[in-house]
């Protein structure tokens, strides 16, 4: 999504040099070199993204703050115990799922949901921003944007770069404070999710493309994360969710269309996107929330449920 001339020209000092934090661009130098750089700094602090912008930067996300956003952080309790941004909540998409096993799919106990939600900090009718490990990670803070979107939430971002683009941003990391609660109430999941059944329909009709997001040794039979059997769901696309970032962040708006219409991922059609269980999927769709393409689905059963059914269809 296009940030306006606060984003073409921030920057960030790592080490000795400057690295650009915008998505593509000339590279302006240090800030004393062009006034217009020290411009745009001034503009991003006062930049607060729309709610249909899914992805923002440091800036974006203290003047979110400023708000009354809540920010949540996907990665896990105990990662979340050894640093944090201030007032983050800890919500991590492994206590909202139905069952102990391996299952990806979110719990239908709406009690459940509430209180680990307004737990975290999130309320109805403020902007959430959620704080992954971008590459480092599993993509758990775009599950949890699902999760948050899936439930009826209509403001939710995702900090692009994760905790480390936090850190390189010289912003400070907090241990012992808690957020207050909020007063989110979660609805029952709504278009956003497809079950089984819809998976089915799509395989067997094509009215749907399925975008398998895993690796494509994955896709092609290895079954790292516990599959009861290996191989993809016929008639999917592969691409590895990876492959939409460099170092952490992600790819510029092109470069993330290029590939994806490579891989055959393409507007004009209903996406259901699936992984093992529902987490890198979650990533992928809001890298496609991000770009504008509409009738999106996750599969949150994902291939621990599709491949534990015999009687279900895979190719290698």
């Amino acid at each position: 999504a296009s940030r306006g001339l606060g984003d073409v020209y921030k920057r960030q000092v790592r080490g000795e040099g400057w690295t650009r934090l915008d998505r593509g661009g000339p590279d302006l130098g240090p800030p004393q070199s062009d006034p217009r750089l020290v411009m745009g700094l001034w503009l991003s602090l006062f930049s607060t993204p729309s709610s249909a912008e899914v992805f923002v930067d440091v800036p974006e996300l203290l003047a979110l703050q400023k708000q009354g956003a809540a920010v949540v952080d996907a990665r896990g309790g105990e990662s979340w115990h050894q640093g944090r941004v201030p007032d983050a909540g800890s919500l991590s998409w492994w206590a909202l799922r139905a069952g102990q096993l391996r299952t990806g799919l979110l719990t239908d106990d709406l009690e459940h949901l509430l209180e680990y939600i307004q737990k975290a900090g999130v309320s109805q009718d403020k902007p959430v921003v959620v704080v992954g490990q971008a590459d480092q990670g599993w993509g758990e803070e775009g599950r949890i944007f699902w999760t948050l979107e899936v439930l009826g939430h209509k403001d939710v971002h995702i900090l692009d770069g994760g905790l480390r683009a936090w850190q390189d941003a010289g912003q400070p990391l907090e241990y012992l404070s808690r957020p207050a609660r909020g007063d989110f109430v979660p609805q029952a999941p709504g278009a956003q999710r497809a079950d089984l059944a819809r998976v089915r329909q799509a395989a067997e009709t094509g009215d749907a493309l399925i975008w398998d997001t895993r690796s494509e040794a994955e896709f092609h039979g290895a079954t790292p994360a516990g599959e009861r059997r290996g191989g993809h769901i016929p008639g999917a696309k592969n691409l590895f969710w990876k492959e939409l970032l460099e170092e952490g962040r992600l790819l510029p708006a092109k470069e993330l269309e290029r590939k994806l219409t490579q891989a055959g991922i393409v507007r004009g059609q209903p996406i259901i996107s699936l992984c093992t269980g529902g987490v890198r999927a979650g990533f992928g769709y809001a890298v496609l929330r991000e770009l504008g393409y509409s009738e999106l689905m996750v599969y949150d059963g994902s291939m621990w449920e599709w491949s534990a059914d015999a009687d279900l269809p895979l190719e290698l």
